[in-house]
């Protein structure tokens, strides 16, 4: 697997991964993200340097955004940080280890620029709480957003 930032070339494979896995989650009843999601907001992520890709044969699988926490609205941390957000990876490449890769490839990332590195998700998705527990990020609390609460996690 070969993670690197994204091109705008990729725009329309990162919006279509996205989209799939945004439908996914709510017909799960996971409402972690809004759908559809916004190329003007993705197109700025990659021109910022923000956004990453996964590739495995060739082929696009899978995205997720590293940004500064300054850049970040939702909730006020240490604002050396970094934020790991929007980890999307198609159904057919889950359970492979590849969220674990993504979390472990941010923490060295992080680590590196001698920084503490952030992620959030939806309270009530307790895989995904479960899963960042298990890879080393420590739970910080509950925080409310809009009308529901997001879980943050830190890795330092």
């Amino acid at each position: 697997m070969e993670i690197r930032l994204g091109k705008i070339d990729d725009l329309s494979q990162v919006l279509y991964i996205l989209n799939e896995v945004t439908l996914n989650l709510q017909q799960k009843g996971i409402h972690q993200w809004e759908y559809p999601w916004d190329n003007i907001k993705i197109k700025n992520q990659i021109k910022n340097n923000f956004l990453y890709i996964l590739i495995v044969a060739e082929e696009i699988i899978g995205t997720f955004c590293i940004n500064d926490i300054e850049n970040i609205n939702e909730f006020s941390l240490d604002d050396k940080g970094k934020y790991l957000s929007q980890i999307a990876i198609l159904s057919k490449f889950q359970g492979k280890n590849i969220g674990s890769a993504i979390t472990k490839f941010a923490c060295v990332f992080a680590n590196g620029l001698d920084k503490t590195l952030y992620l959030d998700c939806w309270a009530g998705n307790e895989k995904l709480k479960q899963f960042y527990s298990r890879n080393g990020l420590e739970y910080i609390g509950d925080f409310p957003e809009e009308n529901y609460f997001v879980s943050i996690f830190k890795y330092s």
